[in-house]
């Protein structure tokens, strides 16, 4: 359990870089972080504003943060290679969505929404 935890920790601290960046890319001025530990893993959520003409790119993040199938075992071979000082790609953004156990993005008008959970 001890090493699931901090491998469920080591991933949060990469989605929350990611996310953070494309967040800051998509024109958003004011991001909310709350990040949870709950007794079977971490929940993070998110609400920010982003900027009206960067809706297609928040659209395209929420689907690829909610992916229709998730596969471990490209988590565990790919998650670490991506480095932190490059763009956020989608297939960045991809893989954050893999590594996710659970994920809910809501777009309303000009803002989002997210509750995202890793499991321990």
């Amino acid at each position: 359990m001890k090493k699931r935890m901090h491998l469920a920790r080591r991933r949060m601290n990469h989605i929350l870089s990611e996310l953070n960046h494309a967040l800051l890319l998509a024109g958003c001025r004011e991001i909310e972080l709350r990040l949870i530990r709950e007794e079977a893993g971490l929940r993070l959520r998110i609400r920010t504003e982003f900027a009206p003409e960067n809706r297609q790119v928040m659209e395209r993040m929420a689907s690829l943060l909610q992916p229709a199938v998730r596969d471990p075992a490209l988590v565990e071979t790919y998650w670490e290679l991506a480095g932190e000082d490059q763009y956020t790609s989608d297939s960045e953004m991809a893989l954050v969505g893999q590594m996710l156990d659970g994920a809910a993005v809501e777009l309303d008008g000009a803002a989002v929404e997210m509750n995202l959970y890793i499991a321990f």
